[in-house]
């Protein structure tokens, strides 16, 4: 049930363009929320995403399985509060599943744009509703990054089936900025934008500041923070990325 947030895809996207990427990144870390959504019960969210990137050629598929722990859960549907329904008390388990394909089209190369499209699917694999959507999702996007020197702009363009005929099919998007600091240091901030899902509800609108630091060849960090201003984004949030490129 975890709000759907695309700031981990934007760091990533931000980073993809200054850094060698190796056929297979492994990704874990640890992200915490907090909101109302919209309800009188705020809801606190610790997500554990085990992540699988390979790339071959143009090809990047990727694969992630979120483990949660949400205590008084506000039941949604992709950050939508479902009126009247929640879950009391902590649960935990296994969340919805997601998978991507994406095809590079523009490499980036010799400063040039970087851009891939992607397609998505969620699966309702969560252990419970208190955890899941109990729907299957869509989507469709566009990734874009460019470089200046030291400073690298990205953005998201999408477009989402929900799967459900009570919801409306939302486009999403979010743009941001990232420059380096040091060789092997990068900052950046990010705001991330999703339609309504019916027409009494709220946008998803967020904002992030992030750090990337390189630690090795093979190692990355990134540690950030998150700022809603929407009921159906979290009050504030943030958390950590940790990557091994093999």
């Amino acid at each position: 049930m975890k709000h759907t947030r695309t700031i981990v895809a934007s760091i990533l996207a931000a980073m993809a363009l200054p850094a060698a990427a190796g056929n297979l990144t492994l990704t874990t870390g640890l992200d915490y929320s907090s909101g109302e959504y919209g309800t009188d019960t705020t809801s606190e969210t610790w997500y554990v995403p085990i992540a699988a990137k390979y790339e071959t050629g143009p090809i990047t598929l990727k694969l992630t399985v979120p483990y949660l722990s949400v205590k008084d859960a506000v039941v949604t549907q992709d950050g939508d509060p479902i009126q009247g329904t929640n879950c009391a008390g902590t649960k935990t388990g296994v969340g919805d599943i997601t998978a991507s394909a994406g095809y590079n089209l523009l490499d980036g190369s010799s400063g040039g744009l970087l851009l891939d499209a992607v397609a998505k699917v969620k699966a309702p694999t969560a252990e419970n509703d208190c955890l899941g959507s109990e729907k299957t999702d869509y989507a469709l996007q566009v990734d874009l990054a460019k470089a200046f020197g030291a400073v690298t702009t990205f953005g998201t363009l999408g477009w989402k089936d929900m799967g459900d005929k009570e919801l409306r099919n939302p486009f999403y998007a979010s743009v941001g900025v990232a420059t380096k600091v040091a060789p092997e240091t990068t900052v950046g901030v990010a705001y991330d934008w999703r339609g309504k899902l019916r027409s009494t509800s709220d946008p998803v609108s967020e904002a992030s500041l992030f750090v990337s630091q390189k630690l090795s060849a093979q190692w990355k960090l990134q540690v950030y923070g998150v700022k809603g201003f929407s009921d159906n984004s979290p009050d504030w949030g943030g958390g950590m990325m940790v990557s091994y490129t093999y």
